[in-house]
């Protein structure tokens, strides 16, 4: 599935997202996360070993919600299947490429330090293939003047 050219411009611009994992067929957990993406795959990267890695391992089916970075009522909600998840060095070279465009410095360490230097567990990509894309992209709320 394609994904709007808003949504790609929102991505690239910092936009954060709400991933929802089953944990079961009754629970789910959800979590706030960076997001990117490559063609019209979206790519969520996390440490391995964590809940979500298990869970998704589990059922692949993942709901993730993006907002807008600066209008609060605009978002896009993505379900999908995670397709493929890369657990080789690339993804620690992902998370610093993201580390470094949000927060503008290499992931949870100083510039120069190696990753094992940090101690830093590693890491994995969702590469996720979009089924539905629902867009709730609105003009900006405006209050009356007082």
């Amino acid at each position: 599935m394609q994904l709007p050219s808003e949504l790609k411009l929102a991505i690239d611009n910092n936009a954060f997202c709400a991933i929802a994992t089953n944990i079961d067929e009754n629970i789910i957990q959800n979590h706030l996360m960076w997001v990117d993406y490559k063609e019209n795959k979206i790519l969520i990267n996390t440490e391995q070993g964590r809940k979500k890695t298990q869970n998704i391992r589990i059922n692949p089916n993942l709901t993730i919600v993006i907002f807008h970075p600066t209008e609060m009522y605009s978002s896009w909600e993505i379900r999908g299947v995670v397709e493929n998840i890369i657990d080789n060095d690339s993804a620690n070279e992902h998370i610093d490429y993201l580390s470094n465009r949000y927060t503008g410095k290499p992931y949870r360490r100083d510039t120069g330090v190696s990753w094992n230097e940090a101690d830093i567990k590693s890491r994995e990509i969702w590469v996720v293939n979009t089924n539905n894309i629902i867009s709730m992209v609105r003009p900006q709320a405006k209050s009356d003047p007082e």
